[in-house]
């Protein structure tokens, strides 16, 4: 089953084999990873697009990658993705787009509809976003989101912010 989600700027679509250079530019990126654990070499990028494969079989969902519509290259990638918080399962919105592109707000805009899809398609009482305590600009798309700070909780090795938004009532 193949998976398409747009914007007004973007598309969404499950992440291929075939998207591996671009990915291993992004996650190589010192800048766009800084907030992560370390930057990403070639076989770290293989086995990424192995576990979304494997998301997408699973749960239905996972980091997608963007596409800008009218040029058809990639931005970035955004997405829904099962993680444990607190020991207890939850869908994070995730969102990360490729340097060139920020500011531009397409990390809002992707974000805002795959938290949409959420709520309206799957129907997820809750979506959170994991984001690290220096890490402002991800909390500003967070706020951007309906997002409130949520406690905390321990992910790859480090303390993150956990971020909550609620499915609107009705």
């Amino acid at each position: 089953m193949s998976f398409r989600l747009e914007t007004s700027r973007t598309f969404l679509r499950e992440i291929l084999g075939n998207d591996f250079d671009f990915l291993l530019a992004l996650m190589s990126n010192p800048e766009v990873m800084r907030f992560y654990p370390r930057p990403l070499g070639a076989r770290d990028v293989r086995e990424f697009i192995d576990r979304m494969r494997a998301h997408y079989r699973r749960d239905g969902c996972g980091l997608w990658l963007v596409i800008d519509r009218e040029g058809g290259y990639p931005l970035g990638r955004v997405g829904l993705i099962r993680q444990g918080v607190n020991g207890q399962d939850e869908f994070e919105v995730s969102y990360m787009i490729d340097q060139p592109f920020w500011r531009r707000g397409l990390a809002s805009e992707t974000a805002a509809a795959v938290r949409d899809y959420a709520f309206r398609e799957r129907k997820l009482p809750r979506v959170v976003s994991l984001i690290r305590p220096d890490n402002l600009p991800s909390q500003g798309v967070a706020k951007k989101l309906g997002m409130q700070p949520d406690g905390t909780t321990p992910h790859a090795g480090v303390d993150h912010m956990v971020f909550a938004v609620s499915a609107p009532a009705g």
